[in-house]
């Protein structure tokens, strides 16, 4: 039996500024991937066991540059499924507050991506090399074995 569980983050989005006729756009660059392997090697207890349950990315999987900053921004998370199993829950949290001229808060726990936009962290001034973690649960022998691809979008937000 083999399982292949993918996990694919491109992502390039910026949000539109406009004020007193003077227009800018706040920038992300959202950098990394990850994919995990899932087979008989990660049964819980040999043959005829169920599979290890949970598994992470490394700590510094995605990296997140915000520039073009002006005053408070929030960051927004989301995923959109190309092939994913119900069961599957995927997580995400920042690991590192990265470096920058701003502040960085939130976002410290895991917390788990849906389809709807939510809340991810937030600050302010620009801020480069924000590390993002990555947690798969509910990984069972019940999940039938397939490629299992979702992406997840982060979206900035002038507040």
């Amino acid at each position: 039996m083999k399982k292949v569980v993918q996990y694919i983050i491109p992502v390039l989005l910026a949000s539109l500024i406009c004020c007193g006729g003077i227009c800018w756009a706040i920038s992300i660059t959202v950098t990394g991937s990850w994919s995990e392997t899932i087979d008989a090697l990660d049964l819980q207890a040999g043959a005829g066991s169920d599979l290890i349950s949970t598994y992470e990315s490394a700590a510094e999987a995605v990296s997140i540059d915000i520039s073009a900053t002006s005053g408070n921004w929030g960051l927004d998370v989301k995923k959109i499924d190309t092939n994913w199993h119900s069961n599957l829950h995927l997580h995400v949290k920042k690991t590192s507050d990265g470096t920058g001229s701003g502040s960085i808060s939130g976002g410290d726990s895991y917390q788990e991506v849906t389809d709807i936009d939510q809340s991810f962290f937030s600050g302010n001034g620009d801020r480069s090399n924000v590390n993002v973690q990555l947690k798969l649960n509910g990984v069972s022998i019940q999940v039938p074995p397939d490629t299992y691809t979702t992406t997840i979008y982060y979206t900035v937000t002038d507040q």
